[in-house]
């Protein structure tokens, strides 16, 4: 099993106290369900490889860190390979770390090296597993001069790095890799942490994976619900995606044109209603009502464990604008101004404010209540 960025001891702030607490849990509960699967006989699992940001921060709740060490131990206790991989949100550089406290109890091989190496082989059934790696450890670990080191042996080569594939941008606090490094190494697998979703590219013989955080953050960062298991046969590296138990979750968009009020609206929105799902509702169209979110979200809140609303109604269409835009009185001419700076702006928030003051605006020139 290749896991990566479980960020255990995360918490959801946008959720009240109580709703935090146990969406903590949730999240907590990822790593024994990783290790339920892995000992299920049906898995016929023969390892782990987490690679990097198991924790949320280099520095974790001391009950965590026994929790964590105790699931990690059944694995070991049951004679099954596990590597782990410290990341950059549970660094390895600060003397504080739970990688350096931690270090002689921790089950399995804990890499600790800050240079690529070869950390270990270990014979899986007729199979030499290799495994090389790195622990990002800051003033140590000299990213200009990475090279990959690759025992010329048979078996199962693998490469297990956290860090950002050839990324460009600039502030990404994480390891820089590059496919045409990489690519020398001749790894039949490599195993990647950082980025939050799942994806696979080939790279030489081999091939790269990013195994994504399994569990949702945020409907922006919502994981990819399923763990990854690799295999081998000798030749090809298969993949295989088993679902995780976790927290249903939907995201819906629905057009407010074909609702004549509010109350419409609010009864579509709760035959979706189920107090355990996360949802996202992104309401789209041109609505024949001035939606108000607040009154909308208040209404619907108790018919989910969260609601997370996003109004991209459009509540004029271009045609009629156009034609307001046209005429020679006060209102054409403040229709005009708005469309222009609506036409300047990249700013979402001042979008959707100067959408609102069109709104309110032409209400207002109209001679009707904003």
């Amino acid at each position: 099993m290749h896991l990566s960025d479980l960020h255990l001891g995360w918490e959801p702030k946008y959720l009240p106290d109580e709703k935090r607490k146990i969406r903590r849990k949730e999240r907590d509960q990822l790593l024994q369900k990783a290790v339920d699967y892995a000992l299920a006989p049906e898995s016929n699992l023969q390892g782990m490889l987490i690679v990097g940001d198991l924790f949320e921060k280099y520095q974790p709740e001391a009950t965590l860190v026994r929790e964590t060490l105790r699931q990690l131990s059944r694995l070991t206790g049951q004679g099954m390979l596990v590597v782990t991989i410290p990341g950059n949100h549970d660094e390895i550089t600060y003397r504080e770390s739970v990688y350096r406290r931690q270090s002689a109890d921790w089950p399995g091989f804990l890499v600790t090296n800050p240079m690529p190496a070869h950390c270990l082989s270990h014979r899986v059934q007729d199979t030499l597993v290799h495994v090389y790696s790195l622990a990002y450890t800051g003033g140590l670990t000299k990213t200009a001069d990475l090279v990959y080191p690759r025992l010329d042996e048979p078996g199962f080569h693998i490469g297990a790095f956290h860090g950002s594939l050839d990324w460009e941008g600039l502030g990404d606090r994480s390891l820089p890799l590059t496919t045409a490094k990489l690519t020398g190494a001749r790894y039949n697998y490599i195993a990647l942490g950082h980025y939050h979703q799942f994806s696979s590219r080939p790279i030489g013989s081999g091939i790269a994976v990013y195994s994504g955080a399994v569990e949702f953050k945020s409907f922006s960062d919502p994981g990819s619900g399923h763990f990854t298991v690799v295999g081998w046969d000798g030749a090809k590296v298969t993949l295989e995606k088993p679902p995780a138990a976790l927290r249903p979750r939907q995201s819906l968009s629905l057009d407010t044109a074909m609702f004549n009020d509010h109350n419409e609206l609010k009864a579509h929105c709760l035959s979706y209603s189920d107090p355990q799902k996360m949802l996202r509702l992104t309401l789209t169209g041109t609505p024949r009502f001035h939606i108000r979110e607040e009154r909308l979200l208040e209404d619907l809140e108790e018919a989910f464990f969260y609601l997370e609303l996003s109004n991209a109604a459009q509540y004029f269409s271009d045609h009629f604008l156009d034609a307001i835009a046209g005429e020679p009185t006060i209102r054409g001419l403040f229709v005009k101004r708005i469309r222009k700076r609506l036409e300047t702006t990249s700013d979402d928030l001042e979008k959707k404010v100067l959408e609102q003051a069109m709104l309110q605006g032409l209400a207002a020139l109209e001679g009707r209540a904003g």
